[in-house]
C-alpha cells in the first residue's frame, strides 16, 4: 500500500499498520517524540505531522521514541 496523503498516513497509524514502517514517520508536537507507524502511542491527530525519513524528523526537532525506538 502507498502512504502518499496524510490521510492515508493517518489510517495507517489508526490501525497500527506494520506494513507502513519504513514509508513514513509521524511526530508529535506536544510531546516532541517521533514513532513509527505501528507505534502503540495515541496521539491526536491535530498535534501529528509526518515525515519520510528519521534523519528529517530530528532535523525538524524531534527525538526518537522510546516505546518503539524508530532510530
Amino acid at each position: 500500500m502507498t502512504y502518499a496523503t496524510d490521510d492515508q498516513r493517518w489510517a495507517a497509524i489508526e490501525r497500527r499498520d506494520g506494513g507502513a514502517v519504513g514509508a513514513f514517520f509521524c511526530a508529535v508536537k506536544t510531546t516532541g517524540i517521533y514513532c513509527l507507524p505501528s507505534c502503540s502511542a495515541r496521539p491526536l491527530r491535530k498535534n501529528v505531522s509526518f515525515y519520510e525519513t528519521a534523519v528529517e524528523a530530528v532535523a525538524a526537532g524531534y527525538r526518537a521514541c522510546k516505546r518503539c525506538k524508530p532510530a
